[in-house]
């Protein structure tokens, strides 16, 4: 019967049975005599092994526990995010829902609805993109006066992670 140790061990000789070392998954397959006695030890009341069963078990167990954390989830879909933006080279991947181009912009127009107009104001154009955002949907400038009052002309490059983020939070919470 196999056997995988929950002591760490990676080779266990017996004086009876011989010298067993554990595979690549870490489990070990032992004679039913000696998987009878070694599953039945036990240190400290717990078990210091377990079989094929009793392991998928308790590693569904922690997975399913793993996932239930919000910061973790969190965690994974930033993640998720980020590599993404890096392998398209952070560009945008899908249309804007306004109706621009794409977010190109043409030559010294920082627009952040990148409209061609080229007059850098950063028109209404994000309106439509973010009106479900939570943030009044006035555009990629919701957040844009600072405390001092003063527009802050920063972009926020994290926008669009914390936007893929929210949705993902949402999408997980209504399973």
């Amino acid at each position: 019967m196999r056997l995988y140790t929950l002591t760490g061990a990676t080779a266990l000789e017996d004086p009876e049975f011989g010298k067993y070392e554990a595979d690549e998954q870490g489990g070990f397959d032992f004679p039913n005599e000696l998987s009878s006695r070694l599953h039945s030890f036990h240190v400290g009341g717990k078990a210091a092994w377990e079989d094929d069963i009793e392991r998928q078990q308790r590693l569904m167990t922690e997975e399913l526990e793993r996932r239930k954390d919000p910061a973790t989830l969190l965690d994974a879909v930033q993640q998720i995010v980020a590599a993404a933006q890096n392998a398209t080279g952070g560009q945008q991947t899908t249309p804007p829902a306004n109706g621009g181009d794409g977010g190109t912009a043409a030559a010294g127009d920082t627009d952040p609805g990148g409209s061609p107009d080229g007059d850098d104001q950063g028109d209404d154009e994000g309106a439509a993109d973010d009106a479900g955002d939570g943030d009044g949907g006035d555009g990629d400038q919701a957040d844009a006066e600072g405390a001092d009052g003063d527009k802050d002309t920063t972009p926020d490059t994290a926008a669009p992670a914390k936007k893929a983020a929210k949705k993902a939070t949402k999408t997980a919470k209504s399973k």
